[in-house]
């Protein structure tokens, strides 16, 4: 292509800008809406504090148990057994991981349902850090006590 003397080009192709296009956006086809395509989640709120939940969960159990602690959860207690701090946060969000799921299949189907079960979810998971808070203030794990001789 050759440039023709005293035409000047469109002011976007000087400047390097794209011309807006003057035809509508189609709507996706269901064929171009399937790849790579998921729907929102539908208790997204409830997800977080089950996650904040879940990791205050964590780290209150792993704070009591380096000070001599126990784990009360016999299953809980047989991976921090074999795996140890790393084999309790798989384990916790795993588990996290699995009522997430549940909640979106089962609230796909039945709104109503899905709601309660996640409810419940963040109820049982409000015990144990509850539970936590109790042992670390009774037992002093909360702030350090200060010694006489320290004033």
């Amino acid at each position: 292509m050759g440039v023709r003397v005293g035409v000047r080009p469109p002011s976007h192709a000087i400047l390097g800008t794209v011309q807006p296009s003057t035809t509508k956006p189609h709507p996706p086809t269901p064929e171009e809406m399937a790849f790579l395509s998921v729907p929102p989640m539908r208790y997204q709120r409830a997800y977080l504090w089950l996650l904040l939940l879940s990791a205050i969960d964590v780290m209150f159990t792993w704070h009591i148990l380096r000070r001599g602690g126990s784990e009360m959860n016999p299953i809980a207690k047989l991976v921090i057994d074999h795996w140890e701090l790393p084999g309790a946060i798989a384990f916790k969000f795993a588990l996290v991981l699995f009522v997430i799921v549940s909640c979106e299949i089962v609230g796909r189907k039945r709104d109503r349902l899905g709601r309660t079960l996640i409810g419940t979810a963040l109820g049982i998971a409000t015990i144990p850090v509850a539970w936590s808070l109790v042992l670390l203030s009774m037992h002093g794990f909360l702030v350090k006590p200060v010694e006489p001789r320290d004033l």
